[in-house]
């Protein structure tokens, strides 16, 4: 029998984190519907109301305004209470899935639905029939296209960057001239950190789509650098050697060393294989021992 893994004081403290913040957003949340029903859809209701029971008389446009009105806040306000009380549901109901990134894909998708089929239920009960919901859906559909293109495509750059996957959150990547660790892939931007300035920075959905992306993963790859001599001196294989194995004594690293060269003049071209967040720091430990070497010939 297997013992039950008992979680150490980080990830309890992470979890307890985590619930605050949830009943935190809950509570705004409530906060805001509480103050959207005191100073709209009851004032408005209790109009209809005397005007039902013909206390006061209303315009008939006055009175389908305020018809239209409080449908839509009470509509959207318990499409907007069920989601929050679904939306964490639906993925666990999914666990096969696994990936967060499909997760916040799922999440999304449930939560367009919900405010779609209201959106439906709405047009219902202020009397449209079905023929003109679907027009006015296709002249919204075609005139959002046309003002917010832009957006369009961040959204489908970001669903392809969910389900094709050319990187994950966590995985460290280059992009142009910036790289460093995917932290967060939102609708419109790419969070990576760190980058060559030590910060969080944000590449825009589209330029994953114009520029070609490298993925170093999460765990090693391999790197190289070149360090430029001026002629062959003799024994440089053996001197090669010494080097390859003072790297590994030394340091425990894995070098190969290759002789080479290029507009520039003679080189020699070193390749390891390093985690991203170490590949600076590997890079500066073999240079120093390459210059050692090539010092004492």
């Amino acid at each position: 029998m297997k013992a039950k893994r008992i979680p150490d004081k980080n990830e309890v403290s992470r979890k307890l984190k985590k619930e605050h913040v949830k009943d935190k957003i809950f509570n705004t949340l409530l906060d805001h519907i509480i103050i959207i029903f005191l100073f709209f859809v009851l004032p408005i209701s209790v109009i209809l109301l005397a005007d039902y029971q013909g206390w006061i008389k209303i315009p008939v446009i006055i009175l389908d305004f305020l018809k239209l009105v409080d449908t839509i806040l009470i509509s959207y306000t318990i499409a907007t209470i069920f989601i929050k009380l679904t939306v964490n549901v639906i993925p666990k109901m999914f666990e096969s899935i696994g990936k967060r990134e499909e997760k916040i894909l799922l999440r999304k998708i449930y939560i367009g639905f919900i405010y779609a089929f209201t959106s439906v239920v709405v047009f219902w009960q202020v009397g449209i029939d079905t023929q003109n919901i679907v027009i006015f859906l296709g002249l919204v559909a075609t005139g959002f296209a046309f003002a917010i293109k832009e957006i369009i495509l961040s959204y489908f750059i970001w669903f392809i960057l969910l389900t094709k996957k050319p990187f994950k959150i966590g995985d460290y990547i280059a992009v142009g001239e910036e790289e460093g660790e995917v932290k967060h892939i939102g609708l419109f931007y790419v969070v990576i950190y760190p980058t060559k300035c030590r910060e969080f920075y944000k590449i825009p959905n589209k330029i994953f789509l114009e520029s070609p992306i490298k993925n170093y993963g999460k765990g090693f790859f391999e790197s190289s650098f070149d360090y430029y001599i001026k002629d062959i001196p003799e024994n440089l294989n053996y001197h090669m050697e010494k080097m390859v194995e003072r790297a590994k004594v030394k340091e425990n690293l894995d070098v190969r060393l290759k002789l080479d060269s290029d507009s520039n003049g003679l080189k020699l071209t070193a390749y390891y294989k390093s985690t991203f967040s170490e590949r600076e720091n590997v890079k500066h430990k073999l240079l120093s021992i390459i210059v050692e070497g090539v010092n004492t010939l």
